[in-house]
């Protein structure tokens, strides 16, 4: 049985793995300890990792079923499971992949407009650039203890109303270009997921509120919605809970959006970068899922 050792890279909020993925796919106990570290760590770290497509996905797999997109333009052509963003080109100009380059990224959840929303996520890096796309995750417990007394009870129990299209113009035109799936992602349904997650095994309150989909909290005015989503947003992506990251080639970056935020800073477009991600279901008998 392998024995997983862990360092802090951010009080527990999140940890460096000591472990060669492939050594402990057909390890069960391993993987429940792994289990139990993501639990407390919601933001896990591998460093120097060599992984093939099969093995990528069959890892993803022991945490929750893993998606599959529609979104054949950013899809690996090997597993339909894997999506690649990068600032690589094919030989007729189009990116492989999702272009991830340029501008840096806001604070954000991944699939806040998703009515159910894939919460575990997996980004593997094959190609990183030498300056710049530094990644940050901010602590969304931290967040919620950050807020004062009234905002809690004011926004405890409430529903937001989280849409597409606001994330939509805020792409930048290279992220845009040629992606005819975004623009048909703008007749998305609104989503409604409450402001704040429970985790059903520690108790711990996350809060749930993604700057760029967020668009009106239930029960409140305008004049209120305009008064307090900013001071959320401004608990959610607060420097003191945020860690910072300066990825390496063979980095695998592990996270639970339902209790986390993730940004990325601006990097230049001239340097290779492939990264490769899954995003899985995680059940909510463990892990905050939003569901309104």
């Amino acid at each position: 049985m392998t024995k997983i050792h862990t360092t802090p890279l951010h009080s527990d909020f999140a940890v460096q793995v000591h472990t060669f993925i492939p050594d402990i796919l057909d390890d069960p106990a391993a993987i429940e300890e792994l289990k139990a570290i993501w639990q407390k760590s919601p933001v896990m770290i591998f460093r120097r990792q060599s992984l093939e497509e099969p093995e990528l996905v069959r890892f993803t797999e022991h945490f929750g079923p893993c998606e599959s997109t529609g979104r054949k333009d950013i899809q690996s052509p090997y597993h339909e499971q894997i999506i690649y963003f990068s600032t690589l080109k094919y030989s007729d100009g189009r990116f492989v992949g999702g272009f991830a380059g340029g501008e840096d990224v806001d604070w954000h959840s991944d699939q806040t407009y998703q009515v159910r929303p894939a919460t575990g996520a997996i980004l593997y890096g094959t190609e990183v650039p030498r300056d710049g796309g530094d990644i940050y995750w901010a602590n969304e417990y931290a967040a919620w203890d950050r807020l004062s007394k009234d905002i809690q009870q004011l926004i405890e129990g409430r529903v937001g109303t989280y849409r597409y299209a606001k994330r939509y113009a805020m792409l930048s035109t290279l992220e845009l270009k040629g992606k005819e799936a975004s623009n048909a992602m703008l007749s998305l349904p609104d989503a409604r997921h409450p402001l704040v997650l429970t985790h059903p095994r520690t108790g711990r309150k996350a809060l749930y509120a993604d700057q760029t989909t967020l668009v009106s909290i239930d029960g409140l005015s305008e004049e209120e919605n305009a008064r307090v989503m900013p001071i959320l947003f401004e608990a959610g992506g607060h420097p003191s809970h945020a860690y910072r990251h300066k990825v390496r080639n063979g980095d695998l970056m592990m996270w639970d959006n339902g209790c986390t935020l993730h940004r990325r800073d601006v990097m230049k477009i001239d340097q290779p970068r492939l990264m490769k991600r899954t995003t899985f279901r995680l059940s909510a008998n463990d892990y905050c899922v939003p569901h309104a």
